[in-house]
């Protein structure tokens, strides 16, 4: 099969995964197939039509590659046709035609014999392997899952691309569609163009959306997709992120299921603080994906991702350990939640842009980052109320109060005014 070319972002020469666990599937099934056979992670380029109903960027191979294989093999020993296949000798595979007919030309059953003895030894040795190659997927999917954690765009494509096609996980349009959407937010250009195409089409959780669909299409074309050019034509550089593209109500941060001992951990450290468990591990998941070793680009660091200034103003002294971290950031939450009278979405806008600029803008920080923060976690945790505990700190004010007295607050110098902690 012939690769048309892509484009692609200028610093991307191999799959995600391969900086984690290496090239594994390139001789997997040995040299025979190793001029043509891609690695997991490679996807071919050219559209085709998927049963769901969108068009798609599909890949050359997946989980069930092996049976696939191992049946073709079988056709060829019996002489059977296999469309589309070429014989390990190289030829294409025979039609099941009158056998004088096979003997026409010099060679041809000698090759045909060839190709099923070659066949013969392989078969045992390739049917051998599939588990190897259903542990390599498994360790695909763990090893992109951990990057994706960490916000690297690149892992989120190639993540979706696993859950799109069953490859590896269990289908999840829905979670395919948020991380498309994740790395399309990034600028990843393939990203862009599946969540164009996912919903001009209403798959992955969404109804079908034509004018959303083409301004991702148009994004995508924009950050140099040639697929989507050809599909909206050229257009400006300059084109505007499309405000929408998450399915509604998708609980964004589990792409796994929280480790047993943060969970045992966040259950009974909460309530010594007055926290409902499951607001703080929404949190976590969507801060940290539940990873105790995570560094943000602003230096947030650890499970709630606390930066220094918070740590030290919650008394954190190691915000890379699991219990010091969760001290810390379920001591900000409380606080938030006693500042904003138990309003969560003002609690959650200021975990993320700071209590300074949830009150500059008396609400919800017009911050893409900060709104789409706030929409992952109540996704997960959808009470709009928590109880508070008064004595904690003065109220903000800003649920009924005038402007005067929000003007009069004395905030500490701590304080963020934007950005991610």
């Amino acid at each position: 099969m012939t690769n048309v070319k892509r484009k692609r972002p200028t610093d991307i020469r191999r799959s995600a995964y391969v900086f984690f666990i290496g090239s594994a599937t390139s001789s997997t099934y040995g040299d025979v197939f190793s001029g043509s056979r891609p690695s997991v992670s490679a996807y071919a380029a050219t559209p085709d039509t998927r049963p769901d109903g969108y068009s798609g960027v599909l890949p050359e191979s997946s989980a069930s590659d092996h049976s696939m294989v191992s049946e073709s093999l079988k056709k060829i020993i019996q002489g059977g046709p296999v469309e589309g296949h070429t014989n390990l000798c190289g030829t294409p595979s025979a039609s099941r035609i009158p056998a004088t007919s096979r003997r026409v030309g010099r060679g041809g059953t000698r090759s045909a014999r060839l190709a099923a003895l070659s066949a013969a030894v392989l078969l045992p040795a390739l049917l051998a392997a599939a588990p190897a190659n259903a542990g390599i997927a498994e360790k695909t999917v763990a090893a992109l899952e951990a990057l994706a954690s960490k916000g690297s765009a690149r892992a989120q494509y190639e993540l979706a691309q696993h859950y799109d096609r069953a490859d590896g996980v269990k289908a999840d349009s829905r979670l395919a569609l948020s991380l498309y959407c994740r790395a399309a937010r990034q600028d990843y250009a393939d990203a862009a163009l599946m969540a164009g195409r996912m919903h001009m089409a209403g798959v992955g959780g969404v109804s079908k959306d034509a004018e959303l669909g083409r301004a991702w299409l148009r994004k995508a074309a924009a950050l140099g997709n040639e697929q989507a050019e050809r599909l909206v034509g050229t257009v400006s550089a300059k084109v505007k992120t499309p405000d929408r593209c998450e399915p509604p109500n998708l609980r964004w941060g589990i792409i796994r299921k929280p480790p047993a001992e943060i969970r045992a951990m966040v259950q009974k450290m909460a309530p010594t603080y007055g926290l409902d468990p499951d607001l703080v591990l929404a949190v976590i998941a969507v801060e940290s994906g539940y990873r105790v070793d995570v560094v943000s680009n602003k230096n947030a660091q650890g499970l709630m991702q606390l930066i220094p200034e918070t740590a030290e103003r919650f008394g954190v002294s190691d915000p890379f350990n699991a219990e010091q971290n969760l001290r810390g950031g379920m001591k900000y939450l409380r606080w938030l939640l006693a500042y904003f009278d138990g309003n969560v979405a003002y609690a959650l806008a200021g975990y993320n842009a700071g209590e300074g600029a949830v009150l500059q803008y008396k609400g919800i920080p017009p911050y893409r980052e900060t709104k789409d923060y706030v929409t992952k976690i109540r996704s997960i945790y959808a009470q709009t109320y928590h109880p508070f505990n008064r004595g904690v700190v003065q109220s903000a004010g800003l649920v009924s109060s005038a402007r005067e007295e929000v003007a009069e607050l004395s905030l500490s110098t701590r304080t963020r005014s934007s950005g991610k902690r």
